[in-house]
């Protein structure tokens, strides 16, 4: 288990660590960002893309619990 500590509390993960570095997620984040902008996609749409992609990690994680 990884944890991360801040001033005001320490977080335990108890995922696997990620194969991609911080540095790759930023910059694959902000590919899609562009990408999704360059496509005419406003702000919004951009958070709905979002808030799909987190249901369906959400729902990765449940169906993996309850295996």
């Amino acid at each position: 288990m990884k944890t991360f500590k801040t001033e005001e509390r320490a977080l335990a993960v108890s995922e696997p660590e990620s194969p991609l570095a911080d540095k790759a997620v930023r910059m694959l984040a902000k590919s899609i960002y562009q990408t999704l902008k360059d496509e005419g996609c406003q702000h919004k749409d951009i958070i709905g893309v979002s808030s799909q992609l987190i249901g369906m990690v959400t729902s990765a994680m449940e169906d993996t619990r309850l295996k």
